[in-house]
């Protein structure tokens, strides 16, 4: 069989049989025996599923700054995150086949390319063994998603289903944080504002990560009893859930992110124009709500003042460094190394302050340059594209869903430069639209 140019399989994607050859040949030789069928995997659906769950789980940020106090900084467990992740892509490539068969699309074609350049420029740093550890640990996230794509990506669902349950199986271990030490769940909010956030103890996770939690919990839920690929009590019950995740634990990013996520995904699904003039009416409506009603405009402010709020709780002064720093040509185009995601910012006579830059676009500038910033822009670019080209309505929903969530969670949040949860919703609504394309031009007739 011909091999297709390159410049076909970037725009398509690749699919490969690794260890015998290319899939389709071997494809149409199995068709044509009689009796020759290929059976996608051995193992029960549940062990595939479970260890989806595992692998959102190694992608969390597991906090150290749970039990500090407020303000204080922290470093992620990444030794425990690395061996549990190491484990699941060994066991992964135990249980898969011989011969087995993986789809490459244009997104993660692009991410590998991300993770070798950032390889590249970690080299010419002093200290490249931290980089060079979380780039590998990156390289082993894509490696195992190429690797689930024949048991879990080939049917879409599948992957929508096992995110969902991974969701929910975090969100249960926030939940029962509350039994478990109920005084560590509640972080307060001192130096921002009054009261308190819902954090993870059990999984250490901070605040604004219960929130993504309950966000993707509610929104695929939704998704699916919309869609009805969920009934109506356990659909409620999940939506509840992740609403009172997002509620509790006060993340406005989360809320607005998901909310956008939302109305786009219902937007890219309305045939009619009423449909579409009434999708874009509820989040209006819901905007006059929270700056009417009392309870809801308090949980919004947080007890912060105008101050905070226009600074964004301060993350504009971080933003504005970064764009105000002074930097070589080199610096600009490779940026400060990987795992930089913190400045340090002089504020009158000796005053030295350390913040973060909590921002995706700027926060890959100042870790792996320009660069690394157009590589991963034109990703996010193609998953777009793929989502518009997804045939399947359920599909086409959950992966706008997922990439409004990542487009605007990204302004003021940090993630896409490392493997982390903003970056798998992005691979996962990236993975699910190509094969439900391919699925929906394999389909006879």
């Amino acid at each position: 069989m011909a091999r297709q140019p390159a410049a076909e399989l970037f725009r398509t994607g690749a699919e490969y049989r690794v260890g015998r050859g290319w899939g389709p040949r071997r494809d149409r030789l199995a068709h044509a025996v009689p009796g020759t069928v290929e059976t996608p995997s051995e193992k029960p659906a549940w062990f595939w599923l479970m260890l989806w769950c595992l692998f959102v789980l190694g992608v969390q940020p597991w906090s150290a700054r749970v039990a500090a106090p407020q303000g204080t900084t922290g470093s992620t467990n990444s030794v425990m995150k690395g061996l549990l992740l190491g484990a699941l892509f060994l066991i992964a490539l135990a249980a898969t086949k011989p011969g087995f068969r993986t789809r490459v699309n244009p997104t993660g074609t692009l991410y590998v390319g991300y993770v070798l350049f950032a390889t590249a420029t970690a080299f010419l740093l002093a200290e490249p063994m931290g980089p060079l550890t979380r780039l590998a640990r990156f390289l082993i996230g894509l490696v195992l998603i190429f690797l689930l794509w024949r048991p879990l990506v080939h049917v879409p669902e599948r992957l929508i289903r096992a995110h969902l349950w991974a969701h929910l199986a975090l969100a249960i271990t926030v939940v029962a944080s509350l039994a478990y030490a109920p005084s560590l769940a509640w972080r307060p909010l001192s130096s921002l504002g009054t009261g308190s956030r819902l954090q993870g103890v059990i999984i250490p996770m901070l605040p604004p990560r219960v929130g993504e939690v309950g966000a993707i919990l509610l929104g695929l839920a939704l998704i699916g009893y919309l869609c009805r690929k969920l009934a109506l009590l356990p659909a409620a019950a999940l939506i509840g859930l992740g609403g009172i995740l997002i509620a509790a634990s006060r993340t406005r990013t989360s809320a607005a992110a998901i909310a956008f996520g939302l109305v786009l995904a219902l937007l890219f699904t309305r045939k009619s124009w009423f449909g579409r003039l009434a999708t874009l009416g509820v989040p209006a409506l819901l905007g006059i709500a929270f700056l009417t009603i009392g309870s809801l405009h308090n949980w919004l402010l947080r007890g912060q003042g105008t101050r905070q709020i226009s600074s964004l709780s301060g993350r504009t002064t971080s933003w504005q460094a970064v764009l105000d720093e002074k930097v070589s040509i080199q610096t600009a185009l490779l940026g400060h190394g990987l795992g930089n995601k913190r400045i340090l910012l002089r504020r009158g006579e000796g005053d030295i302050d350390v913040m973060a830059i909590d921002n995706s676009w700027l926060g890959l500038y100042w870790e792996t340059g320009v660069l690394a910033v157009i590589i991963v822009a034109v990703a996010l670019l193609l998953a777009w594209i793929s989502v518009l080209r997804a045939p399947t309505p359920y599909i086409r929903a959950c992966g706008a869903l997922l990439l409004g969530y990542v487009t605007a969670a990204s302004l003021n949040e940090s993630g896409l430069s490392d493997l982390s949860s903003m970056t798998v919703h992005l691979l996962v609504a990236a993975a699910i639209c190509d094969a439900d394309r391919i699925r929906a031009r394999r389909r006879p007739g």
